[in-house]
């Protein structure tokens, strides 16, 4: 018999009355077992196929998601690991990606599939995106056997740190830029399975119960850390007074700033402002680390191919390759919480951890 472990956090998938907001948690478990293909706990056309719904005490529309309920979804899923064969995560679009992204990395050592999916309309509506979604997932948690965090949504299911919202409304509201979806579900799911990350080693494994325990021990430390620092992003555009605004950050922000990320122009380029890249300077000689990331959608970051990157790259800044802004933030938020140093966070955050990045040879 397979289990998969369902946990209800709140968002659109859940969400009733008007205006919206989720239901409590023992409603939407039975709204579930009312759905056809889903009562009694059991997948219908999966034999051996069963679930579980658990839920947050408070479950939260996703735009009021922080990094301290990443910490408590990430404790759920340790507390049930030993109990389950796969996880699905059930959670609002407008910041799922930012979630998805962000337990990617706290769940150092997963060797099972985590799947983050929602809706774009609410489960108790006659016309809804919800019911397929949910099956789908659960059906791809419990069978797959990728040891991933990812991201189900309409027919793909995509890893969750390579994914950002696209779709304020369609059905297809997740996208995965720059790498390729890791299944596609039509009649049957089709796993591109060279795409699929490599088991973790059975030592450093979530399989492994010291493991857990070392990690749990991890996020309490991380929970803890999250609180004492602040991370921003700033989105250059044109005219923008980039050297004020970053001097009124740095001094003004409390708790203090350790890491700004910077939407950059085309492939990591912004003014060459002499005082813009002096605060650059200045803000990584007091161990701000400072990343170079590009505000186009699809794309990588080149420091060197124009003067107007290279100035950055000379300044201390770093590339932010590949990464989505979901992902770079939360990767930033997860390295400095750790209290890695400031030249070993650098070194990290150009480090392909989960694989939430390409890293192109020089």
């Amino acid at each position: 018999m397979t289990q998969v472990y369902v946990l209800y956090t709140g968002g659109t998938i859940g969400s009733a009355g008007s205006p919206l907001a989720p239901m409590s948690g023992p409603d939407f478990r039975k709204l579930v077992l009312s759905m056809p293909g889903l009562a009694d706990f059991q997948v219908a056309g999966y034999e051996g196929l069963h679930y579980t719904i658990d839920y947050l005490d408070t479950p939260l529309d996703s735009s009021n998601m922080a990094p301290s309920d990443w910490i408590v979804i990430a404790r759920k899923i340790l507390s049930n690991y030993a109990n389950y064969d796969g996880f699905v995560i059930l959670h609002g679009t407008d910041t799922m990606s930012w979630t998805a992204s962000a337990l990617s990395f706290l769940l150092e050592g997963l060797n099972k599939p985590v799947i983050f999916t929602g809706s774009q309309l609410p489960l108790a509506r006659s016309l809804n995106d919800a019911l397929r979604n949910l099956i789908a997932s659960i059906m791809l948690a419990g069978t797959t056997n990728i040891p991933e965090v990812c991201l189900f949504f309409n027919t793909m299911l995509m890893r969750g740190n390579r994914t950002v919202k696209s779709d304020a409304s369609g059905f297809a509201t997740f996208m995965s830029p720059n790498f390729p979806p890791l299944a596609i579900v039509g009649n049957r799911p089709v796993v591109n399975t060279a795409l699929v990350l490599p088991s973790p080693l059975p030592a450093t494994s979530l399989s492994n119960p010291d493991h857990i325990t070392a990690l749990q021990g991890t996020l309490d430390g991380i929970a803890t850390s999250i609180l004492s620092f602040s991370v921003v992003g700033v989105t250059l555009f044109p005219g923008i007074q980039s050297t004020t605004m970053l001097e009124a950050i740095l001094q003004d922000t409390r708790p203090s700033v350790r890491g700004i990320v910077l939407g950059a122009f085309g492939a990591g380029y912004a003014p060459s402002n002499p005082a813009f890249l002096r605060t650059i300077s200045a803000a990584n000689a007091r161990g701000v680390t400072v990343i170079d990331r590009t505000q186009v959608i699809r794309g990588t970051v080149n420091m060197t191919a124009y003067q107007t990157g290279s100035g950055l790259l000379r300044a201390g800044a770093i590339s932010g390759y590949d990464l989505t802004a979901e992902a770079v933030l939360t990767k930033l938020i997860y390295l400095i919480a750790l209290g890695l140093d400031h030249e070993t966070l650098k070194v990290q955050m150009q480090t392909d951890l989960r694989g939430e990045m390409t890293v192109l040879s020089p």
